[in-house]
Order: structure tokens, then sequence, then C-alpha cells
């Protein structure tokens, strides 16, 4: 029994990676015939790689986070912002270099998680509703600050290690362990799953399901935070947003959050399938940049394969009910004729 459950969980791992896999192997013929390049051809390619990375991994697993229990939260990349200007400017007025930076900016990212969390289980405002009202909060107060400025990381001493590709491989694995260990393995993971299941139900077995969404809003806010962070370093600067326009950063996520909630069903690991979906997400995107594929073109290209990847996925137990239905037939058929006399 336990050598099955072994293979299964191994077969499960390599179809998981395999995923990304054929998608680089696919992007990399169509660069080969259509560019004569690489996808990755260069060291510059690498850092960009990994950079946008770290940020897609981190806004993905902060959408799930909320996401997977039926909330909304529209707010968060209006968190990013408020975690990264504010955090990002203290910590430069400090002189805390790099790691201060990401460190400040996530604890005010989760500290703007914590705000909305508590707003929620306090006033029961529908999620979606009190995003888009949290957003404009977040807005306004990014706005009001600095005079409009924002976060400025370019050329400033002591933050080049938010540049370095080793740096930034630590902290992605870091973000999916932990996720991972929270989420999977932990006390708190445990009364998130029942949670999931039926929040009625989990209530009544004595879970503090409000504790539990207070929580989820603030490791959101914490991830959109670290996300914030490096999307700046890689611009160089992050200016405020007015009319929710900090949300296209939400919109923008969750292709990969979806394709990785798939991709980690095959290994039960919805937070490695997370970072395999950031992986082929990033590697299409990186693919049609070597296309030279304008940017509108490449978010029509992007959105169009995320509407038909929803179809799928929301239709896919509907094929395979038809795939049954045809292989019924086709025995009945094959057992009608071999009864038959000759």
């Amino acid at each position: 029994m336990g050598n099955v459950l072994s293979k299964d969980r191994l077969l499960g791992i390599v179809k998981t990676v395999a995923v990304p896999a054929v998608v680089w192997i696919l992007m990399e013929l169509i660069c080969r015939t259509q560019a004569g390049t690489s996808v990755v051809a260069n060291s510059a390619d690498v850092r960009t790689f990994f950079r946008n990375m770290v940020s897609t991994v981190a806004f993905a697993l902060a959408i799930s986070t909320n996401l997977n229990c039926g909330r909304m939260d529209l707010s968060l990349g209006a968190q990013m912002y408020v975690g990264t200007i504010f955090g990002g400017n203290i910590a430069l007025a400090l002189n805390l270099g790099g790691v201060g930076v990401l460190v400040l900016a996530m604890l005010i990212g989760g500290l703007c998680g914590l705000i909305c969390g508590i707003v929620f289980v306090n006033l029961r405002i529908l999620p979606m509703v009190l995003g888009l009202g949290m957003t404009l909060l977040f807005e306004c107060i990014c706005f009001s600050i600095n005079n409009q400025q924002g976060v400025i990381l370019y050329g400033k001493p002591g933050v080049e290690i938010l540049s370095n590709s080793t740096f930034i491989i630590f902290v992605v694995i870091a973000l999916v362990a932990v996720a991972a260990l929270l989420f999977k393995y932990s006390r708190f993971g445990y009364r998130y799953r029942a949670i999931q299941g039926s929040q009625k139900l989990a209530s009544d077995a004595g879970i503090n399901i409000f504790s539990n969404c207070v929580f989820c809003y603030l490791f959101g806010g914490i991830l959109v935070a670290c996300a914030g962070v490096f999307t700046t370093m890689y611009s160089g600067s992050l200016a405020p947003v007015l009319g929710m326009s900090s949300n296209g950063y939400v919109f923008r996520n969750m292709f990969p959050m979806v394709l990785g909630a798939w991709i980690g069903s095959f290994s039960h690991n919805a937070q490695f399938g997370v970072a395999m979906g950031a992986i082929c997400v990033n590697l299409l995107t990186l693919a049609m940049s070597k296309l030279g594929l304008p940017l509108n073109v490449q978010n029509v290209l992007v959105y169009s394969l995320f509407l038909l990847f929803i179809i799928y996925n929301t239709n896919k137990r509907k094929f395979a009910y038809n795939r049954a239905k045809r292989a019924r037939i086709a025995l009945a058929k094959q057992t009608k004729a071999a009864r038959q006399p000759a």
C-alpha cells in the first residue's frame, strides 16, 4: 500500500513539473523558428524571468488565499501600493537596504490586510464590495503622501540585493514553502480546508471561522507587498494611482493562480502548483516579447488563453462524461455484435 501511494505521489509531482516543461519546449520551438533566438538567451533574460516570477508567485498565492474560501479581495492591488510605498520610503529614510525595504513593506502590507479582514468580519460587507471600497481608500492614502511621487528604488544604495537572482530564487522557495506548510500541514491549514468544505459545519465543529478569515487577509497583504517590492525594483519606481487602477494587478495574476490550481491538483499541492503556473505564464510572456509582439497584442493573447482555459476547466467533467458515454455505447455495440448468431 505504501509503495502504491509513493508511486502515485511521484507520478503527481512528475505531472506537475511536466506542464511548465512542455510550455517551455513549445515556446522554445516557436521562438527558434520565428525569431531565431531562445526564450532565455542571456543573463538579462534570466533576471527578467525571475523578477517577474517572484511577483507573480506572491500575487497569485495572495489571491488564492481568500478566493479558495469564496472571498474575492479586490483590494490586494491597493494593499500592494500602500505596503511598497510606505515601507519602501521608511526603509530608504532609515538606510535599511533592500532587505529592510522588503521586510517593512511586508509588515505594512500585512497591516493593510489585517484592517480589511477586521472590517469584513465585523461589518459583514460582501467581499467584492468591501474590496472596492478599501481600494479607493488605500489609493487615496498613497496618492496623498510624498508629493504623489510614490517610491523610487532606482539608483538607491543598498537595494541591489533585490535584483540578485540567487536572492530572488531564495524568496520564491521561501514563499512557496511557508505557504505550503501553513495551508497544508499546520493546524491553521486543517481548519482552513474545513472552512473550504462548509463554513457552517466548520463553525458547528468549534472552528473560529472569523479569526481564520482575518489571518487569510493578513497573509494576503504580506504576499502582495512582497510582490510589489520586486515589481518596483524591476521598473525602478512605483507611482500611486487612482480610480481603482490598482485592480489591474489582481486580474493580471488571475491566470497563473487558476492555472496553478489545476496544475497543483496533480500533486495535491496548490502552492507548488501556483509556482508552476507562474513559470508557465512568465515563459509565455517572455516568448511573446522575444517575438516582438506589442504589449496590447500580448495581453489579448494571454487573456484569450485564460478564457479558453476557464471554459475547459469549467466543462472538463462534461468532456469526461461524454468520453465515458461514447465508450459505453461502443462497448454495448461490440457486445451486441458478439452475441448475434453467425
